[in-house]
């Protein structure tokens, strides 16, 4: 072998690890892709993916989600809420951390139906009841409601 066929090699070769590294900054995390099918996700840190066969996501923040829901079925009892989260642990959300918002405000929407129904009869501590209910729901998922705020 040629002394230059052996230094494009190992160019090509290093190029190619090179394109591999992955620096995820801190409060992001990414989803891998492996032929479009979940294979991992990235934490914060200096990572390595497989070029040309794994394909990264965008980043996902790991703090600061809120969402804002319009509550109740007609006008006269529509009621405003607010639910503030984070991911703890981004790996046990899964191929769901690119949709993360849409599945807790599905997981959210479930648990405020069974919750108006009971809050008819006991108002107070309804904001710690649902919090502590949707922990319990999402915590599967590495993720952790900081707040809720009914009727915001």
């Amino acid at each position: 072998m040629s002394p230059e066929l052996l230094v494009l090699a190992l160019a090509f070769s290093v190029a190619l690890v090179l394109t591999g590294l992955r620096w995820v900054p801190e409060g992001t995390a990414y989803t891998v892709s492996r032929f479009g099918h979940y294979a991992r996700t990235l934490v914060p840190g200096l990572r390595f993916s497989l070029p040309l066969v794994e394909r990264v996501s965008a980043p996902v923040a790991l703090i600061n989600h809120r969402i804002a829901l319009q509550l109740g079925g007609d006008d006269a009892s529509t009621q405003a809420a607010a639910f503030y989260y984070q991911i703890v642990e981004p790996e046990r959300s899964g191929d769901q951390l690119n949709d993360i918002d849409r599945v807790v405000e599905r997981e959210v929407r479930q648990c405020m139906d069974a919750a108006l129904t009971a809050a008819a009869r006991d108002v107070d501590g309804l904001n710690g009841r649902v919090k502590l209910a949707l922990n319990q729901r999402l915590g599967s998922l590495g993720l952790r409601v900081t707040r809720c705020q009914l009727g915001a």
